[in-house]
């Protein structure tokens, strides 16, 4: 069956003093999406007075994404993002400056030196905020207050209210709940991880962007599974007629992606102001 479509595999599955079931394990094709939703926009926001109604939106979206669904904050130690900013700045530090009296030349390493402090700072800041508990318990209090004035802020009240409807469905559900590294190719010693494809990171606008892209897709391109989300049916039972596969997934990844649009879509405007 694999070799018809690649996101159903026919196995055969056994748990200690069960007996062997036929199953077919199916997989969410991500298509290698990367799913890193940028915190340099939230960072701005909390950072300018009189923008407390949407930094406290974002930060009960941030808690709830990472507590729960347990997605990685790039400031944490020993998380891939992290090391691949550690990877970065040593590029940077090692770097041989051919003409270090070149003003441009100068300017532009200072902006980078510059960029490195703000994020570290900022990271510093923003990561015991969204790992606090209080945050979570305020979720349904603080996306219930929010009402928008604007279509902008429509929009950010829209998203807002479907990830509660999504942590009030799914309470307990993080990202990697449905991964099943043992079913899919469990022999591949070298596989792209959830960790790897989803976590909070610095900025899409910044001036790293670049060559942290290239570094990230560069090095996945040497790794040929990619960890994603799985159902398992077993035939020794009735199919549940009522079940969303991947019910929890799909609106997850669809929301990611909306809130890192629009957190996107503020930094843009930011460094780039109509005029």
């Amino acid at each position: 069956m694999s070799g018809i479509d690649r996101n159903h595999h026919c196995v055969i599955i056994r748990d200690r003093g069960k007996r062997a079931v036929l199953s077919v394990v199916t997989t969410y094709n991500l298509s290698h999406c990367l799913f890193y939703i940028p915190v340099r926009p939230y960072w701005l926001w909390s950072q300018t007075a009189g923008q407390e109604r949407i930094t406290e939106l974002i930060t009960v979206i941030f808690a709830y994404l990472h507590q729960v669904v347990d997605i990685p904050f790039y400031a944490e130690n020993g998380t891939f993002m992290d090391c691949q900013y550690d990877t970065l700045e040593n590029w940077i530090n090692e770097a041989e400056y051919e003409n270090d009296n070149d003003a441009e030349e100068k300017a532009w390493r200072e902006h980078q030196e510059a960029t490195l402090y703000e994020m570290k700072r900022a990271g510093g800041h923003i990561m015991p905020v969204i790992k606090n508990p209080l945050w979570l318990k305020r979720m349904e209090q603080i996306i219930t207050a929010y009402h928008h004035r604007d279509n902008y802020e429509l929009e950010w009240e829209q998203l807002a209210n479907d990830f509660l409807q999504l942590y009030r469905q799914y309470p307990k559900r993080s990202v990697s709940d449905s991964i099943r590294d043992d079913l899919i190719y469990p022999d591949e010693e070298e596989r792209i991880t959830v960790e790897q494809y989803i976590s909070f990171y610095w900025s899409d606008r910044d001036c790293f962007q670049d060559e942290l892209m290239d570094m990230i897709n560069c090095s996945f391109q040497e790794i040929a599974v990619q960890d994603e989300p799985t159902i398992v049916h077993c035939f020794d039972t009735l199919p549940d007629t009522e079940r969303k596969d991947f019910d929890f997934e799909t609106r997850l990844f669809d929301l990611i992606e909306r809130l890192r649009d629009l957190l996107n879509d503020y930094d843009y405007e930011e460094h780039h102001p109509t005029v």
